[in-house]
């Protein structure tokens, strides 16, 4: 299935006050990506250079936007475009924005303390029903997830409560379920992020504003190409609700 780029909305989060700023009124997003560099692992013995791939380098990244200088959001993007400073940014997809309303799922801030995620050490063996999990220790209370399983394996996890306090990795046990062997760690959340519902595709990334310039064009509209220097991978969340 396809998705259609109207009704796309982009929202950073201001580190001032760790609140979301809605960007509102953009017109193009491009160039949120990461190349892979070559590594050169040509023997002499070679009759053709052969390479691996190397370290992901993130691109520029910009987007178009029209201009309103009565936006606390657009004024304040601007000022941090001044500063430099490196931001978290999130694109949600149109399969979470409903039209009739004019009203997207929006994004939220994650707490810190809480549980951001279980890893799958192993996926053990003879599952009929998806095991128990228990989640104990790290200092905070609260936690709590469900195990998905598949061929009698464990596949995966959803966490259903975050949880808050952890100030350490908590224990994770795995019982029931007619099987044996599956074990997970816990991953505690220990910076301010996202907390992205999952009835929206969503596109995270982080980078600073290094270009914010003013077009003034006769019979148009005040816009700005916003230029976005990239850090680190962009990573894309598909929506699993409905």
């Amino acid at each position: 299935m396809t998705i259609p780029t109207q009704g796309t909305e982009l929202f950073a989060i201001d580190p001032a006050d760790n609140s979301i700023l809605d960007v509102g009124c953009f017109t193009s997003l491009d160039g949120i990506d990461t190349s892979i560099a070559q590594v050169d692992v040509t023997c002499t013995k070679s009759r053709a250079r052969e390479y691996e791939a190397g370290l992901a380098e993130p691109g520029s990244a910009s987007f178009g936007l029209n201009i309103d200088p009565q936006s606390p959001a657009h004024l304040r993007l601007h000022q941090l475009k001044k500063a430099g400073t490196k931001l978290k940014w999130a694109v949600g997809w149109s399969d979470g924005y409903n039209f009739d309303t004019e009203e997207g799922v929006q994004p939220l801030i994650g707490t810190p303390g809480g549980l951001a995620a279980l890893v799958l050490n192993s996926a053990g063996t003879g599952y009929t029903t998806a095991p128990t999990v228990a989640i104990t220790g790290g200092g905070g209370t609260g936690a709590t997830a469900t195990a998905q399983i598949a061929n009698g394996k464990v596949t995966g996890f959803t966490v259903t409560n975050e949880g808050a306090g952890y100030t350490s990795a908590p224990t994770v046990a795995l019982t029931g379920g007619a099987g044996n062997g599956a074990t997970a760690r816990a991953v505690v959340e220990t910076e301010i992020d996202f907390d992205l519902p999952d009835n929206r595709t969503w596109l995270t990334f982080e980078g600073y504003m290094n270009s914010f310039p003013f077009t003034f064009g006769l019979g148009d509209v005040v816009k700005s190409t916003v230029g976005i220097q990239v850090s680190g991978d962009p990573v894309l969340i598909a929506k699993t609700a409905p």
